[in-house]
């Protein structure tokens, strides 16, 4: 039997688990509402928020008669070291024997990427009123986007449509902000135009630098050198691209120190932590710090940081330091100053290559 006032939202999609959640709120009136915002990544901070939750659904509301907690974002019930703690199992079975045992409570959790092979997530999907809601693909965006403007009364042309997930790269949160722009754009009884997409929607792959970026450091240069001219048709600016260039090198140095002098080898969350206990110190430990990263993200530059010396990478940073006076100089060509730091860069890595001597002793 499904618990009456108990609700379970969770998936990859986070913005249609966010709305659903604000929906289901939205549903208990004028009853007292209770959040409890997730961010643990340790578990000592899971079982403090798995307590407070706990807390919240043994106090009954004074001011209403009706009481909903809302524990928000929570990120640690996918399959992740935090939740096979024996504390938070503590906890996460205390919630669940509190869910019967407080039926005048309502309790609604929304989560990020959930492991359905869980004890405790199949319980929350079978004994509550419970919903997955994954990122959808391609058709499932066209869906959304052509019911929107059939509940408006409106048409959409093929080619608009296409153009419209085109721009918005069928990101849910992104389309549903710019289709509400567009419907007010358009007047009562016209279709939807390629036309109007074009000159009210934002494209959301303009000044997207990532892209470019990770072609920089790959080896087929016709991918890059077309990226690089994607990335200038869209947005002029250049220091941006830079910037970010500049931040892959400084994390490409500092790995590359690690790789000579602690001999890593590969980047895992136990060796991210022992580098931090020895050098995460101060500023060192900020949210920018290398020591913030992904693990899975730095072993992947791990493997770029390893083509050349340390002494490499820091002339090649002083390289872009320098970029901005070429960059003035060929303000009409912007993208050849970055492929000429291209082939300087592959022509440091190949030289690297054939010095035995600039290998790790």
């Amino acid at each position: 039997m499904v618990l009456e006032s108990k609700f379970f939202v969770g998936g990859s999609d986070h913005f249609s688990i966010a709305r659903r959640g604000e929906e289901i709120v939205r549903s208990f009136g004028a009853a007292e509402i209770e959040v409890i915002g997730s961010d643990a990544d340790k578990i000592f901070e899971a079982v403090q928020e798995l307590r407070r939750v706990c807390e919240a659904l043994r106090t009954v509301s004074f001011f209403s008669g009706r009481k909903l907690v809302w524990y928000r974002g929570v990120s640690f019930l996918s399959d992740a070291k935090i939740n096979r703690g024996e504390e938070v199992l503590d906890w996460l079975q205390e919630l669940q024997n509190l869910f019967e045992k407080v039926p005048e409570v309502g309790c609604l959790i929304t989560a990020g990427a959930v492991d359905k092979r869980q004890k405790f997530v199949k319980w929350f999907l079978k004994n509550c009123h419970s919903e997955i809601l994954d990122t959808p693909k391609l058709e499932g965006c066209e869906r959304y986007i052509l019911r929107v403007v059939g509940r408006e009364c409106k048409k959409m042309t093929p080619e608009a449509l296409h153009n419209f997930l085109q721009k918005t790269n069928n990101d849910l949160a992104t389309i549903d902000s710019e289709l509400a722009k567009l419907l007010l754009y358009v007047g009562d009884g016209n279709p939807i135009t390629a036309q109007d997409v074009e000159s009210i929607v934002v494209d959301s792959r303009a000044g997207d630098f990532f892209e470019a970026i990770n072609l920089f450091f790959e080896e087929n240069f016709e991918f890059f050198s077309q990226g690089i001219r994607r990335y200038f048709s869209y947005r002029g600016e250049s220091r941006p691209l830079l910037a970010a260039l500049q931040n892959r090198v400084r994390l490409l140095i500092q790995l590359r120190f690690f790789y000579e002098n602690d001999r890593v080898e590969n980047i895992s969350k136990s060796v991210l932590e022992r580098l931090g206990e020895r050098y995460g110190t101060g500023d060192n430990a900020g949210p920018g710090s290398i020591f913030a990263q992904n693990p899975w993200y730095l072993g992947k530059l791990l493997a770029i940081a390893k083509k050349c010396p340390l002494s490499a990478w820091i002339q090649f940073q002083i390289k872009l330091l320098t970029a901005l006076v070429p960059l003035s100089e060929h303000y009409d060509r912007p993208w050849s100053v970055f492929e000429n730091l291209y082939f300087q860069l592959k022509l440091m890595q190949n030289n690297a290559t054939a010095t035995p001597s600039s290998s790790r002793p």
